[in-house]
């Protein structure tokens, strides 16, 4: 009879034991099952965007070959590449160097994108795609591009302004041997830049009016230049590129009215102070 409750209160044992136990590996292989699950489903989404990537890429790589611009290939990048394919990997594309052209309008239209006309580096473009492959820019994907561009938009154009005016007229002028505070820049280079352009670069133009940009042979010192660009691309120049023309030579006229007016109320006072004193007698 002992033995009959033992194996009773054994089986009673089990009878509650073994639901427990059950639910406790089914909880753990569902919680890492399903981890697994989401792991591979993700993994698999990335994987299909980096080949996006790489399919964009390749495009450029094959006009590279003929020596051909960005602006060249946009037509068969539109072809291509869908809106969804687009919409997924060209913030990323960007990031990496590809120079996207920045819309005139404040959205961007994503059906026909355009490039900057320049020639495609083979190299570069290889580099690129070894960063897609390694997975460093698997944060960037599916990032919105109407809010990137919209957002940068006026910002990059005003800086590639101030880059443009830089290479093309700072550092191709000159100082006068015979006037070693004069810089001459050269002939029309106010063509080179569209009405909107030139009230972008006016104030920049001003604060540039610096001798110390130039070698003593009265040429623009290159290696100061390239330090420029590199500055105006982090934004150290903002200030004078976003500065309203106006507005600043109303400031300085300002100022050097209260120059003016200081230097004449020194003067004023300097000859009081300097007029003989009269002595009054008893």
């Amino acid at each position: 009879m002992e033995t009959v409750g033992a194996i009773q209160e054994t089986y009673d044992i089990w009878s509650w034991l073994l639901p427990l136990i059950s639910g406790a590996i089914g909880a753990l292989i569902g919680t890492y099952g399903g981890s697994y699950f989401l792991h591979w489903k993700q993994e698999k989404k990335i994987k299909n965007v980096r080949s996006m990537a790489v399919k964009a890429l390749d495009i450029f790589k094959e006009y590279a070959q003929h020596k051909k611009s960005y602006a060249d290939s946009a037509n068969e990048f539109n072809t291509r590449l869908n809106v969804s394919e687009k919409r997924a990997v060209v913030v990323a594309l960007h990031k990496l160097g590809v120079p996207f052209e920045a819309p005139t309008r404040d959205t961007f239209d994503i059906k026909s994108i355009r490039f900057q006309n320049i020639t495609i580096d083979k190299d570069e473009i290889v580099a690129m795609i070894v960063q897609i492959d390694k997975g460093n820019c698997d944060t960037l994907f599916f990032t919105d591009i109407e809010s990137y561009f919209t957002t940068n938009l006026r910002l990059n154009a005003v800086r590639n302004v101030g880059k443009k005016y830089v290479e093309e007229v700072h550092a191709k002028s000159w100082v006068e041997k015979e006037k070693p505070n004069t810089i001459v820049n050269p002939v029309d280079w106010y063509k080179h830049f569209t009405p909107g352009e030139l009230q972008t670069i006016l104030v920049l133009r001003t604060q540039l009016a610096n001798t110390d940009y130039f070698s003593q042979n009265g040429r623009a010192d290159s290696n100061k230049i390239k330090d420029l660009i590199r500055e105006i691309e982090i934004g150290l120049w903002d200030n004078y590129l976003f500065y309203d023309y106006e507005s600043f030579t109303n400031i300085q006229a300002q100022h050097n009215l209260a120059n003016v007016v200081q230097s004449m109320i020194m003067m004023n006072q300097q000859q009081v102070n300097n007029a003989p004193q009269k002595t009054e007698t008893a």
